[in-house]
């Protein structure tokens, strides 16, 4: 990702995050020079996974755009961004997750853990990584825990610009949730809330509808409502329904055939 950053220079990227099986990046830049930015990143990711053995399919990673409308809509697809890594892996926060810039968000320490850095990713290192010489010519990378640091390469300082401040974000990061539903949905992502978050959203629903936040406890045709809920409106899968209502998954997968 550094290296993409450094040989095309006209797409900006603000926050990233790399994952088992795809990527988010929010970037700035023309149509064009984003779909070329991604597709050096897949040669250049193709050749390192060839050169070490590691056979991954990548036939089916492709650049899905989406288009940042407003300013809201950045803000929210910043923190969509930056929470991903957190969702996945039960062991990381927001501010903990090592495989992308969400860490350097508003967190002064890490900041200051890349400014007392010295060490740099050398054109040798850079050549390994990339198996050609297409960035002999880059300037060197920061590293930082044995990586490129995104300091070096990101606008951190132009997306928390986005925010009014450090308390703003961390509100939006933490509390404000439920906007990143409709981010989710149109990506066609099925986790976008921890089981903790998503239980707080049903139980406040559950008690507003039924009178009780007790989910278990409701009686099917309530937890058969509450299971298109969060099908329709929050994209959850058919196991985490079926644990988190309480219901037989051959019920779930019967009324949700086409997610299993």
């Amino acid at each position: 990702m550094g290296i993409c950053a450094r040989l095309m220079p006209k797409v900006r990227i603000y926050t990233f995050q790399l994952m088992s099986n795809h990527i988010h990046v929010v970037v700035g830049g023309s149509k064009e020079d984003v779909i070329r930015f991604f597709e050096l990143f897949r040669k250049l990711l193709s050749r390192y996974l060839k050169a070490n053995n590691l056979m991954y399919d990548l036939a089916g990673f492709e650049c899905q755009l989406r288009k940042i409308e407003t300013l809201k809509d950045m803000k929210n697809v910043i923190v969509y961004d930056n929470r991903n890594g957190y969702l996945v892996s039960p062991d990381e926060t927001p501010f903990s997750y090592p495989w992308g810039s969400n860490r350097y968000y508003f967190n002064p320490d890490a900041k200051a853990r890349f400014m007392e850095s010295d060490s740099k990713l050398g054109i040798r290192e850079i050549q390994k990584c990339t198996r050609s010489h297409i960035a002999n010519g880059i300037k060197s990378l920061k590293t930082l825990d044995g990586y490129a640091c995104p300091m070096d390469f990101c606008y951190i300082k132009e997306g928390e610009s986005m925010f009014h401040n450090a308390s703003q974000y961390f509100y939006w990061i933490s509390k404000n949730i439920e906007s990143n539903s409709a981010i989710a949905k149109e990506i066609s992502e099925n986790v976008f809330y921890t089981d903790d978050e998503l239980f707080s959203i049903l139980s406040r629903m559950s008690r507003e509808k039924y009178g009780s936040n007790y989910l278990r406890g409701l009686p099917r045709e309530s937890k058969i409502e509450m299971a298109k809920t969060m099908h329709y409106d929050y994209n959850a899968g058919n196991d985490r329904i079926a644990r988190m209502l309480d219901i037989d998954i051959s019920v779930v997968n019967a009324l949700f055939r086409a997610k299993y």
